[in-house]
C-alpha cells in the first residue's frame, strides 16, 4: 500500500508541475545580478524614473562645460519646488536591494561657481540616498514612527559661502533607536571641477551590513580620523530600499541652484544573507 501511495504521490506532483509550467527558481548569485549604466548621452536611461521631478526644465542633458564632446546630466532645484512635502528634484531607481545584497555604484559630479552662495539660514544639500519603505503592512500615511534614510551624502552648510561641507550618514535611525554613523569629506569642496564617488553598500538587518565610501579615493572622517567602511545595521526590515540622486535640501533655502552629473554606474547582486568570510576566501 505504501508504494502504491509513492506512485500516486509522484504523479499528482509531476502533474501539477506540468499544469503550472512554473518557472525555475533562480539557483546562483549571478541569477540575481542587476547593472546599471547611463553616461547621460542625448537623454536618460529608461530605469530612472522621474515622478519625482516637478518640472521638465529642472532635468536636461546638457554640455560639459570642462568638455564640448561630452553630455551631462543638469539637474536643478529652485525655490518653490516641492514633492511629497520635500524641496526636491531626484531621479530614482528600484533597485529592489533587500538584506543580503551588495551594491557597487558610482558618479561623476560637479558644482558650477554660483552653487556656494550665502543662505540665512543653515542647512543641508542632498545629492544622493537611498530611502526607506513604509513597514509591511503602512503607507507613507500612516506609519507612525518616523525614520531617517539609511544611507544619504550631502553638503552641510553654515550661514557663510566658504564652509560648505560634505557629509555621509549611514545605519538605521528610527524613534528612540540611533545607530547612525555621520562622517564628513576631508578636502574643501570647489566648483569647476569633477569628483567621483564610489560606494558599495552591503544591506543586512544586523551588524554584519556596510557602507564602503570615497571621493576621488579619499575617505570620509571621524573626529579627523580617516574611516573608509562603515559598519551599519541599514535595514529597518525585508522591504527594499531604493536609490534616489539630485539635488534635495531643507527648509530655509532662497537661491536657486543645479549641478552636473555624469558616468553613472550601479551593479547589484545577491551574495546570500551573510557576505562571505575572508578565511573562506583563501
Amino acid at each position: 500500500m505504501l508504494k502504491n501511495f509513492s506512485v500516486l504521490l509522484a504523479a499528482i506532483i509531476l502533474f501539477s508541475c506540468n499544469g503550472n509550467e512554473q518557472k525555475a527558481l533562480p539557483t546562483k548569485s549571478s541569477d540575481f545580478k542587476r547593472v546599471y549604466v547611463d553616461n547621460f548621452t542625448d537623454t536618460i536611461e529608461p530605469f530612472w524614473r522621474i515622478n519625482q521631478i516637478t518640472h521638465p526644465d529642472r532635468l536636461k542633458i546638457v554640455e560639459d562645460p570642462t568638455d564640448p564632446s561630452n553630455d551631462v546630466l543638469k539637474i536643478s532645484l529652485e525655490t518653490g519646488d516641492s514633492i511629497a512635502k520635500g524641496y526636491r528634484n531626484e531621479i530614482v531607481i528600484h533597485s529592489k536591494d533587500s538584506f543580503g545584497y551588495i551594491n557597487k555604484y558610482s558618479y561623476r559630479f560637479m558644482f558650477p561657481k554660483e552653487f556656494f552662495k550665502k543662505e540665512p539660514k543653515s542647512g543641508i544639500i542632498v545629492l544622493n540616498q537611498w530611502h526607506d519603505e513604509p513597514y509591511p503592512g503602512f503607507s507613507w500615511k500612516n506609519k507612525a514612527i518616523k525614520v531617517k534614510p539609511p544611507f544619504a551624502m550631502y553638503i552641510s552648510h553654515d550661514t557663510t559661502a566658504t564652509n560648505y561641507k560634505m557629509v555621509m550618514h549611514s545605519g538605521v535611525k528610527m524613534g528612540a533607536v540611533n545607530e547612525m554613523t555621520v562622517a564628513e569629506w576631508p578636502n574643501v569642496l570647489q566648483p569647476e571641477q569633477w569628483y567621483e564617488f564610489n560606494c558599495e553598500i552591503f544591506w543586512s538587518l544586523y551588524e554584519d551590513g556596510y557602507v564602503k565610501a570615497s571621493i576621488n579615493n579619499v575617505c570620509f572622517e571621524i573626529e579627523d580620523q580617516s574611516q573608509c567602511v562603515f559598519p551599519a545595521t541599514n535595514m529597518y526590515h525585508k522591504r527594499p530600499n531604493y536609490y534616489k540622486m539630485g539635488l534635495y535640501w531643507s527648509a530655509g533655502h532662497t537661491h536657486n541652484r543645479y549641478i552636473y552629473y555624469d558616468d553613472f554606474k550601479m551593479e547589484t547582486k545577491r551574495i546570500g544573507y551573510f557576505p562571505p568570510r575572508k578565511d573562506s576566501l583563501k
